[in-house]
C-alpha cells in the first residue's frame, strides 16, 4: 500500500492517516475517504476522512518521534490487525496499562473504591476488546462488542464512583483502538453490527472521546444521520448526536449545517420515548453549548416549534424537562426572544416545573441509564446564567434542575460542586428577591441539600421599609459593620433608595471606595427587584424593565422627580442626568428613545374578527402528543393555532376557552383511543371535550376530526347534543406519512367542509373514514 501523499510518507504513519484506504478483513469492504460537503472559513472542522495536517501527522508518527520508547507491552492492536504504537498512549502514560494484562495503569488519583473496581474490570475489558479486534465473523464481533457494552453500562450504573470508573473504561477503549474500530464499523458494517457499534459508541462519549470524534469521525456520524428512518439505528444515533452537540460551538455549527439538527428535528415527530429523550437533550445541549449564532440557526430551522410536542409530552418527564430547558435557554437570547415566545412552547415551562417534586424527580433520573451519575460541574456551570436571568422561566427551570442535581450530588457527597461553579450566591439572591414562590422554594431546597445557610426573604416593597428592615437587609448582604451608623441616621427605605456616594462616604462613614462599590452593587440589585406598586401608578418600573431588566433600578429616581410614563417623552437627557441621577449616557439615550417610540407607535385594537385559524380539541390522557404535532405542523404551514395548555377548573378559564372556540374559524377534533368515553356519561355537558364539541356544532364551525387508533362508538351511546359530529368525515392520522396527512387536513381547512361526502372519495379510503358508520 503506497504511503499517503499528504503525510510524512512513513508507512507506519500512513497506517494511521485518516485518508488511507483500509481493507476491513471482517467485511471485505474498502473504507474510502469521506469528503466533507464544504470547508469552514475558520479552518476545516475535521470529519471522517479529513486528513490530519502534515505537521500533526509527522508529530504523531512513532518512527519520527523523539519521545522515549514506550513501556514494554504498551503496543496496541490496530483495529484491522496491524500492530502499531499509539501516539495518544505516549502522551498519557499509564492510562491504558498493559494490553490484555492485569489491573495495571490505574491512575493514582483514583479513589480506593474506584481503584478496586477498575482492577477487577480492566482485564475483562481488555480481553473483550481483543476479541473484537481479532473477530473474523460478524456474530463473534457483535458478541465482543456486547460484552464491552455490558462492562461500560455497569460502570455508569455504580453509585458514587460510577463516573470515575466509566471515565477510565472510556479512555482505555479509545487508547486501545476501540473508538476507531467503532467508527469503522459504523461506516462499513451491516445493519445489525452497525447498531451494536452505535449503541456502544453512545455510552463512551466522554469529553476526550468527543474530541476524537470531532477530529476524525464527524463525517461518519453525519453520513449515518441521513439514514434517519431506521428505528433501531435512530436510538443510538440520536444519543451520539446528543453528546456531540456538547462539544464546541464549531462542532455544533457543522452538525447544524450538515444535517444533524435536521435529523433531530425530524425525529421529534416520532413516538419512541428513547429517541424523543435523546432529541430533547440534544436540543438542550445545542442551545446551551452552541452560542448565540447557532441559537439563531436553531430558530431558523424551527427548533422552537418542534420543542412544543416534546415539552407537551405526557409519557416521559425527562423529555419534558430537557425540552423546557432548551426553549428557556433560547428565550434568554434577546435577539431571538420574540420568535421563541411566538412558538408557544415557553408557556409550558412554569406550569410543568410547578407540578414536579425535585427529590422524586432525582430518583427517576438515578433510575435512567442516561442520568445515573447526574451532570458534571461543566454542565451545571451552564445553568448559572439562567439563575441570573431576568426571565422567571429561566430562573425556575435552573433552580429545579440544580435541585435535582443537589439531591444526586448529596448521595455522592459531592455538594462542593455548587460553590465551585458559583451557584450559591445566585440561589441566595433568588431566595431574597424572587417574586415566584415556586422558584424561591426550589432555591431554598438546593441550599438546604448542599448545607448552605438559607437567607430570609426580603420584603419587596422597599420604598415602605422602616429602619429595622434596612438593618435586616444590611445583615444579609454582609454589611453588619455599618448597621449602627445607618440606625443612628434613621435610614429607611426611601432614604436607602436615594443614597448617593457622597452621603455614603461622609455621613455613614464608608471610607473605602471598594467597599462602596460592593455596597452599590447590592443596592442596584435591590432597586432592580423592588416592588414600586405603592408609588408607581403608571407601572413605570415594568416599562423600564421591558427596555432592559437592569433599567428598573432607575424607577425611584424618576418617580421622586414626579415623572411617570405619560410625561417621560417630554424629559430631556440633561434632566435625566442632573435631576434623576442617571449617570450612564447610553442608558439615558435608550430610555428617551423608547419613550418617544411608544408615543408615536400606532395602537392596534384586537377585535373578535382577529381570531385564530384553528382550535384543537383533544383528550389530554391519550391525545396530547397528536394534538401537539398537529399544532406544530399547522403553524409551520402558516396557520394560527389555539391549543389549551392546561384543562383548568370552571370559572374565567371556561369563558376564555369557549370564546376561543367561537373565535376560531376551524375546529380540529383529535379522536384518540377512548377520546369520547367521558362524553357518553355526561348528559349535563360538564366534560371539556363534550363542551367544546357542542360549542363548535352550535356555532357552525368547520369541524375536521383526526383519528388515531380510535374505535367508533354507537351513536346511541353519545348525548344527543353532540351526535351530529358523527356526520363529519374523519382523516386517519399516519405517523409514517405525516406530511401527506397534513396536506389532506389543510385541504379541509381551506374552505372544503368535512361534511362534503365527495371529499372522501377525493382523499382516498386509506386516510378518510366516515364517522357516520356504526
Amino acid at each position: 500500500m503506497p504511503p499517503c501523499s499528504r503525510c510524512c510518507q512513513c508507512p507506519l504513519c500512513h497506517s494511521q492517516c485518516p485518508l488511507r484506504e483500509v481493507l476491513d478483513r471482517r467485511t471485505q469492504l474498502c473504507l474510502a475517504p469521506i469528503t466533507p460537503s464544504h470547508t469552514r472559513g475558520r479552518g476545516a472542522v475535521a470529519g471522517a476522512g479529513v486528513c490530519l495536517s502534515s505537521t500533526r501527522c509527522r508529530g504523531s508518527c512513532p518512527a519520527l518521534s523523539t519521545s522515549p520508547a514506550p513501556r514494554e507491552g504498551s503496543s496496541l492492536q490496530h483495529p484491522h490487525g496491524q500492530a502499531c504504537q499509539s501516539p495518544e498512549l505516549l502522551a498519557v502514560p499509564g492510562a491504558a496499562g498493559r494490553a490484555g494484562g492485569g489491573g495495571g495503569g490505574v491512575s493514582p488519583g483514583v479513589g480506593t473504591e474506584a481503584r478496586e473496581a477498575l482492577e477487577r474490570v480492566l482485564p475483562v475489558l481488555r480481553r473483550a476488546l481483543g476479541h473484537a479486534m481479532r473477530a473474523d465473523t460478524a456474530p463473534a464481533l457483535r458478541a465482543a462488542l456486547s460484552e464491552v457494552f455490558r462492562l461500560v453500562e455497569e460502570a455508569w450504573g455504580m453509585p458514587a464512583v460510577g463516573r470515575d470508573v466509566a471515565k477510565v473504561l472510556c479512555d482505555v477503549i479509545r487508547l486501545e483502538g476501540g473508538l476507531d474500530l467503532l467508527l469503522s464499523l459504523l461506516y462499513t458494517a451491516e445493519l445489525e453490527t452497525k447498531c451494536q457499534a452505535g449503541k456502544l459508541l453512545e455510552q463512551i462519549l466522554v469529553a476526550e472521546n468527543r474530541d476524537r470524534i470531532a477530529r476524525i469521525g464527524l463525517g461518519v456520524i453525519l453520513n449515518l444521520a441521513k439514514e434517519r428512518d431506521i428505528p433501531q439505528l435512530a436510538q443510538s444515533l440520536s444519543g451520539i448526536l446528543e453528546h456531540m452537540f456538547k462539544h464546541t460551538e464549531e462542532t455544533c455549527f457543522q452538525l447544524i449545517s450538515d444535517g444533524g439538527l435536521d435529523t433531530i428535528l425530524y425525529w421529534c415527530r416520532w413516538t419512541d420515548p428513547a429517541v424523543l429523550r435523546h432529541c430533547a437533550m440534544a436540543l438542550a445541549n445545542c442551545a446551551m453549548y452552541g452560542g448565540q449564532a447557532n441559537q439563531r440557526l436553531m430558530i431558523e430551522k424551527k427548533a422552537a416549534e418542534w420543542l412544543f410536542p416534546l415539552a407537551f409530552s405526557k409519557d416521559d418527564e425527562l423529555i419534558r424537562l430537557h425540552a423546557c430547558l432548551a426553549i428557556t435557554v433560547l428565550a434568554t437570547n434577546k435577539e431571538i426572544e420574540k420568535e421563541v415566545e411566538r412558538s408557544g412552547t415557553l408557556a409550558l415551562v412554569e406550569p410543568f416545573i410547578a407540578s414536579l417534586d425535585p427529590e422524586q424527580f432525582a430518583c427517576r433520573m438515578l433510575g435512567s441509564s442516561d442520568n445515573t451519575q447526574g451532570r458534571t460541574a461543566q454542565d451545571l456551570q451552564r445553568l448559572v446564567p439562567l439563575l441570573d436571568s431576568s426571565r422567571l422561566e429561566a430562573q425556575c427551570i435552573a433552580a429545579f434542575y440544580l435541585c435535582t442535581e443537589a439531591a444526586i450530588k448529596a448521595r455522592q457527597k459531592k455538594t462542593q460542586i455548587f460553590s465551585e461553579i458559583g451557584a450559591t450566591q445566585s440561589l441566595k439572591r433568588i431566595v431574597c428577591y424572587s417574586t415566584s414562590s415556586t422558584t424561591s422554594s426550589l432555591a431554598k431546597k438546593v441550599l438546604r441539600l448542599i448545607g448552605e445557610e438559607v437567607p430570609r426573604r426580603i420584603l419587596p416593597t422597599v420604598p415602605n421599609w422602616k429602619s429595622c428592615e434596612v438593618q435586616t437587609w444590611l445583615q444579609q448582604i454582609g454589611f453588619n459593620k455599618y448597621c449602627q451608623r445607618f440606625l443612628d441616621h434613621q435610614v429607611d427605605g426611601d432614604i436607602l433608595l436615594r443614597l448617593t456616594e457622597q452621603e455614603l462616604q461622609k455621613d455613614l462613614g464608608m471610607d473605602s471606595s471598594i467597599t462602596r462599590k460592593r455596597f452599590f452593587r447590592e443596592l442596584t440589585e435591590l432597586k432592580t427587584f423592588a416592588n414600586y406598586s405603592t408609588c408607581d401608578r403608571s407601572n413605570l418600573a415594568d416599562w423600564l424593565g421591558g427596555i432592559e431588566p437592569k433599567f428598573r433600578q432607575y424607577t425611584y429616581n424618576l418617580l421622586t422627580c414626579g415623572i411617570d410614563r405619560n410625561f417621560l417623552h417630554r424629559v430631556t437627557e440633561q434632566q435625566l442626568q442632573e435631576d434623576c441621577h442617571i449617570h450612564t449616557g447610553f442608558h439615558r439615550v435608550r430610555i428617551l428613545t423608547a419613550a418617544r417610540e411608544t408615543l408615536h407607535s400606532p395602537i392596534t385594537l384586537q377585535t373578535a374578527t382577529n381570531g385564530t385559524d384553528v382550535f384543537i380539541s383533544y383528550r389530554r390522557s391519550t391525545g396530547s402528543q397528536l394534538a401537539s404535532l398537529l399544532k406544530v405542523h399547522l403553524q409551520l404551514h402558516g396557520f394560527s393555532v389555539f391549543i389549551d395548555v392546561e384543562k383548568l377548573e370552571a370559572g374565567k378559564f371556561e369563558d376564555k376557552l369557549i370564546q376561543s372556540v367561537l373565535s376560531a374559524r376551524n375546529f380540529v377534533l383529535v379522536l384518540s383511543p377512548n377520546a369520547l368515553d367521558k362524553c357518553m356519561e355526561d348528559p349535563e355537558c360538564k366534560d371539556w371535550v363534550h363542551k367544546e364539541i357542542v360549542t363548535a356544532l352550535n356555532s357552525g364551525k368547520n369541524i375536521v376530526p383526526v383519528t388515531d387508533h380510535f374505535e367508533w362508538p354507537d351513536p346511541e351511546t353519545l348525548p344527543k347534543d353532540m351526535r351530529a359530529v358523527l356526520k363529519f368525515n374523519g382523516i386517519m392520522w399516519s405517523h409514517e406519512y405525516q406530511e401527506a396527512t397534513i396536506d389532506k387536513i389543510i385541504r379541509f381547512l381551506q374552505g372544503r367542509s368535512s361534511r362534503d361526502s365527495s371529499a372522501g372519495s377525493e382523499n382516498g379510503l386509506d386516510c378518510l373514514h366516515s364517522l357516520g358508520q356504526s
